[in-house]
């Protein structure tokens, strides 16, 4: 580990940013999150150790936020936004000097990823390799975490937008990986795609999965792929209308095979960490209150 790391963590109030941040705090990692809600800077700081304040929608905030950094963690909000929040910032990292970037992307594959969202995904990849700032993109699958959505398991029913088996990655196995390449840095992971699809499954399988993990009983319906934009879009979602249209596009073509490959087993969280990843039983064993709860059950004592 280079001890001369100053990392930037984006997105430490999500599932996934906190996650990452919580294991950089644990390796004691020299790193600060970002948010663009000044009241917050203090709990984060108090929380993870250090915070800096960075609006992704302002550009004007990114050169103070950079100052000093050397390597940053690149999650953005779900909204088409994305794409311009995310060329600026790489713009002020080549104009800053940061060695890495290492961003969470999706679980894409050239030529054939034309949903929305994972396009999106690809065009802010091709213009981070071009930057010339040394990169890393992480592609998760389906994450696990999404099952504690309240509109995922309403009534202890998993609702599918495909019938087709696909893959599934814990977002503990992808912020603990995040984390250790950010420490290890582009001296080993420059140039590096890694991927996160560790247990694929159909819906009666996730069910069925979900049920022994709980004890308590779990059902599966397809619906049409559709549904997921209009479940996406919910008061209070984290998903806008554009980045809720990819979704729907991603269920379609899996369904229909031109995304067929999204159930593929293809993990890199032993090569990263040298342990297995967490399969579903694993992830939902750990989370099973909070599964308990999204379905409406009493939570377990």
């Amino acid at each position: 580990m280079n001890s001369s790391r100053n990392l930037l963590v984006l997105g430490a109030t999500g599932q996934i940013g906190k996650l990452v941040s919580r294991n950089l705090r644990r390796r004691e990692a020299n790193f600060s999150v970002g948010t663009r809600r000044k009241v917050k800077l203090a709990e984060l700081a108090d929380q993870f150790g250090s915070s800096r304040f960075i609006d992704l929608d302002d550009p004007r905030t990114f050169d103070e936020a950079l100052k000093n950094i050397t390597g940053i963690f690149l999650l953005t909000g779900y909204t088409v936004d994305m794409l311009v929040q995310s060329k600026a910032l790489v713009d002020a990292a080549k104009r800053n000097g940061i060695k890495h970037i290492v961003h969470l992307g999706a679980f894409t594959r050239d030529h054939d990823a034309y949903a929305t969202v994972f396009a999106w995904h690809q065009m802010i990849e091709a213009y981070i390799r071009v930057s010339g700032v040394a990169w890393t993109n992480l592609h998760p699958n389906i994450i696990m975490q999404t099952f504690l959505a309240q509109w995922s398991l309403k009534g202890a029913m998993y609702s599918a937008y495909t019938s087709k088996a696909v893959g599934f990655s814990a977002g503990e196995d992808i912020a603990e990986a995040a984390a250790a390449i950010l420490m290890e840095g582009p001296e080993k992971h420059n140039g590096k795609d890694y991927w996160f699809s560790a247990d694929v499954l159909a819906p009666d399988q996730v069910a069925e999965t979900l049920t022994a993990a709980t004890g308590r009983k779990f059902t599966a319906a397809v619906v049409k792929a559709d549904g997921f934009q209009n479940h996406a879009i919910q008061p209070g979602s984290a998903y806008e209308n554009a980045y809720a249209k990819g979704g729907f596009e991603f269920f379609e073509q899996v369904e229909d095979g031109r995304m067929a490959y999204a159930g593929s087993v293809i993990d890199d969280t032993k090569k990263l960490l040298g342990r297995e990843p967490l399969s579903l039983m694993d992830w939902a064993k750990l989370h099973a209150n909070e599964l308990l709860e999204a379905a409406g059950y009493e939570a377990q004592p």
